[in-house]
């Protein structure tokens, strides 16, 4: 884990209780109650050698928190559950403390060697380049890809693109997710001049992998805390790439967020149409849609309207951010 701060003042805290705690939830628990820092790649993919992408640490506690997870949860464990994100928030809060946070949000089935992952990592890329802590939500496909494209973007691009063909032989996780893990890992180990970058996954979605390529994972079990909080950060700004249903409801949870000022002033809202469709964004009538959002009865525009941008390209997306 990144333990670069001293142990919160609450961890001892709670000592004794996790003590009284860990003998109903049994001595193999798969994951730390109180986290010590936000995790990294090495510590969700221990034991992966083992026996591939099921036998890993973070398939582990999905397993576990499948099997708890429904209606009949124990309230020993769903105590565990609390106590853990709460130290993945205090870590996270000290993580991105000094740091100029824009988040990335994008479909998860943006398979590697298409167009548009190759546009995911680009934009990752400049981002960094430009002073920018790149924030996704983890997962793959266009997350994987931004998370990528920051880790990286100190290198010359020929050597990225060189990763970017070696990712590409195992273009999807739901194809082969041994491969797709494995070919991740493999770049990570290449990498040795890294960028730093955040990603918030959660076990919620855990039957799809945690991407490798950021530094600091700040992974929760909570889907509803990790979604509103994955926002809240993105204080500088979120660009949007192409997404599915998960990407339209954090694009109109970000508008409420803004329009309300729930954490306080609006940030940019980005969003770049994908390269074989130009005007995706438009035609999906998500624009229209944000266009009535920001208009409040009286006639005027809400908080954030004039922070909603829809570039060309990512020279314009550099530009708004700026």
């Amino acid at each position: 884990m990144n333990d670069s701060a001293a142990t919160p003042d609450w961890v001892a805290e709670v000592d004794e209780l996790i003590a009284d705690l860990r003998g109903p939830l049994g001595d193999d628990l798969p994951y730390d109650p109180t986290p010590p820092g936000l995790y990294v790649a090495a510590d969700l993919y221990q034991g992966i050698e083992n026996g591939g992408f099921s036998a890993c640490v973070d398939q582990q506690v999905y397993a576990r928190a499948r099997k708890s997870g429904g209606p009949a949860i124990g309230p020993i464990e769903a105590l565990a559950h609390r106590l853990h994100d709460h130290g993945i928030t205090v870590a996270l809060d000290a993580f991105r403390a000094d740091k100029r946070l824009v988040g990335v949000m994008g479909g998860h089935a943006l398979n590697r060697g298409t167009a548009g992952y190759t546009q995911a990592v680009e934009l990752g890329r400049r981002m960094a380049q430009a002073g920018i802590c790149v924030t996704t939500g983890g997962g793959p496909g266009a997350m994987e890809a931004a998370n990528l494209g920051a880790l990286t973007s100190r290198l010359a691009w020929g050597d990225v693109e060189g990763l970017l063909a070696h990712l590409a032989t195992a273009p999807s996780f739901y194809d082969d997710a041994d491969a797709f893990i494995a070919t991740a890992l493999e770049v990570l180990d290449s990498v040795d001049d890294r960028e730093i970058n955040l990603s918030v996954p959660t076990w919620f979605y855990g039957h799809e992998p945690s991407n490798p390529f950021a530094t600091h994972i700040a992974k929760f079990f909570s889907n509803s805390e990790r979604e509103d909080g994955l926002l809240a950060i993105a204080t500088a700004g979120i660009v949007f790439v192409r997404g599915g249903p998960g990407t339209l409801q954090e694009v109109f949870q970000d508008a409420a967020q803004n329009a309300y000022r729930t954490y306080g002033p609006a940030a940019p809202m980005i969003f770049l149409d994908p390269p074989d469709d130009p005007e995706w964004w438009a035609t999906s009538g998500v624009l229209g849609a944000l266009d009535r959002a920001f208009l409040a009865g009286d006639g005027s525009r809400r908080p954030g309207w004039d922070l909603v941008g829809h570039p060309t390209d990512l020279d314009g997306v550099l530009a708004l951010l700026r």
